[in-house]
């Protein structure tokens, strides 16, 4: 009898032995960065970073663009930022946007610590205001958002534009904490799950992009590649 199978997010393999088995396996990088992920435990940041596990993600994806100009959307204090530089190859430049006063001197702070001001741009302001001037260094070869989910679909948006053809797009928080179909009465939750499906009907059904896939991390990453002009 053949064994039903088991679509990826139904969690069935899911157990506590496999995630401390995977856990194990990258506990050398929990020490990666270790200076910001102690500015961020300190200042209860901790957990709305990108894990280790996820940040080897990004670093891989990175790689496999082969980005040498790319930017993130949401520095917090530079944890993903420190990621993606490692995936980026000498010479390559990262633009990180961060908003919050206190997020960008930690983000610079951490970023100069590491030596990565070599690889690493922040820009403080909010980034829709940035990204106008990023555009005039179009195309990119990879962006990364990570910010807030009501202004998702304008992110993207940028990003189907400014990207260059075949370039990478990974956007994290996809799950929205389960609320992606919310339809209860709180208005910030129903605005937020409107714009999460409005990012999505963006990257899998608007022709922007000619590869689209969520992976189930713990808190969801989605993915697209540009299409060609």
């Amino acid at each position: 009898m053949n064994e039903e199978k088991l679509n990826i997010f139904s969690g069935l393999r899911h157990t506590p032995e496999l995630a401390a088995y995977f856990d194990a396996l990258t506990a050398a990088d929990e020490g990666y960065a270790a200076h910001v992920i102690a500015a961020m435990e300190k200042a209860g940041l901790l957990a709305s970073s990108v894990s280790a596990m996820e940040g080897r993600l990004l670093e891989c994806l990175a790689r496999l663009s082969g980005a040498r100009k790319a930017v993130e959307i949401g520095s917090l204090y530079g944890y993903s930022a420190h990621w993606i530089a490692r995936g980026l190859p000498e010479g390559a430049r990262l633009y990180s946007l961060e908003k919050d006063p206190a997020c960008v001197s930690a983000a610079k702070d951490g970023i100069e610590a590491s030596s990565l001001t070599r690889k690493v741009t922040v820009m403080d302001g909010p980034a829709l205001e940035s990204l106008k001037t990023l555009a005039k260094l179009a195309p990119f070869d990879f962006c990364f958002i990570d910010a807030d989910i009501e202004n998702y679909p304008a992110y993207l948006r940028w990003a189907a534009a400014s990207l260059k053809p075949g370039g990478l797009v990974v956007a994290g928080g996809a799950f929205l904490k389960g609320k992606t179909s919310y339809e209860g009465d709180d208005p910030a939750c129903k605005s937020a799950a409107r714009s999460m499906r409005e990012f999505f009907h963006i990257l899998f059904d608007s022709g922007r992009f000619v590869s689209s896939a969520v992976i189930p991390t713990g808190e969801g990453l989605a993915m697209g590649i540009k299409a060609g002009e």
